[in-house]
């Protein structure tokens, strides 16, 4: 059971239905993903509570490990960032909360506080119809590289598996080094990406599922993701060997699209940036539908 704020507790896996009821209520956030947020707990400091019946979290920044609050929910949301923020100010001295939903920091704007989108934060939403209709793209490079990796390796062929549970975890972190290699990443057991690769190895979720992208029965590339509500999937993993081609994320964006569109899932999230500009680029020459847009929220006043 979540606990009532100020009180917080560590958060674990038996979470996932509680937290739900809380996130369900939005569209999917990356961020407030309960297997997104499991997984990248990787030291064990995230924290969650209650507020007004809102859902209280404290994360980790992904980049500098420095703790913050947000929040999620639609109960009493002026009285609970003012709570949160004060509270903010005194342990964690930062007078503002991250990863605001949109909807939320609206509400909040009209309520007299400042709301600031957070750029590096935004998720982004493809069109699994217009990802599946890739190598048509007309004048656009992926489109180009995925007709040249068809006609080099016409006996590649994509595996789906229903759960982690059922692939070979060795033959993945194979790839995910091979990955790194490519990046020249040297020690990458101790990158936080790889900590979180190899937890999420012990997620008993039937809704996670595995494609995998095979050449001569090599595996070359894959992507992991969930199966979520509403017409929604949403990415956690994609790592590939381009050793091999500098398409293999076309293809596996491309044959990934075509199976979600073939069972009903009309949009996939691909999560933030986090404002790395190679990062960046990569998610916008998909042409993404829309942003599922976070703020950065404070006062505007004296209280």
């Amino acid at each position: 059971m979540i606990p009532e704020f100020p009180q917080f507790k560590k958060l674990e896996f038996s979470d996932k239905k509680d937290v739900e009821k809380f996130t369900s209520k939005f569209p999917p956030y990356s961020d407030f993903n309960f297997i997104s947020m499991w997984i990248w707990d990787i030291s064990n400091n995230m924290e969650i509570s209650q507020l007004n019946k809102n859902l209280v979290v404290v994360f980790s920044d992904y980049i500098s490990g420095k703790p913050f609050i947000s929040f999620i929910g639609k109960n009493k949301i002026s009285e609970t960032a003012l709570e949160l923020i004060n509270f903010s100010k005194k342990n964690y001295q930062t007078s503002s909360l991250k990863l605001i939903p949109e909807e939320m920091a609206k509400i909040l704007m009209k309520l007299g506080f400042s709301a600031i989108p957070d750029l590096n934060s935004h998720d982004y939403i493809y069109s699994t119809s217009h990802l599946a209709n890739m190598d048509a793209w007309h004048q656009n490079s992926s489109s180009k590289r995925i007709r040249q990796f068809i006609k080099k390796y016409p006996d590649f062929f994509i595996r789906q598996y229903s759960s982690v549970k059922k692939i070979s975890k060795n033959e993945y972190l194979e790839v995910f080094k091979k990955w790194t290699k490519n990046k020249k990443i040297e020690n990458y057991f101790e990158l936080s990406e790889y900590k979180a690769f190899e937890k999420l190895f012990q997620a008993d979720n039937e809704n996670i599922k595995v494609l995998s992208l095979y050449l001569k029965n090599i595996l070359i590339g894959f992507s992991i993701f969930e199966i979520l509500a509403d017409n929604y999937a949403i990415s956690h993993f994609i790592k590939a060997d381009i050793s091999f081609h500098s398409s293999v994320y076309d293809i596996l964006n491309f044959e990934e699209a075509k199976i979600l569109k073939n069972q009903g899932i009309k949009y996939y999230n691909w999560e933030q940036d986090l404002g790395i500009q190679g990062l960046r680029n990569s998610k916008l020459k998909y042409k993404p539908s829309f942003l599922l847009k976070k703020y950065k929220v404070s006062l505007t006043y004296n209280n």
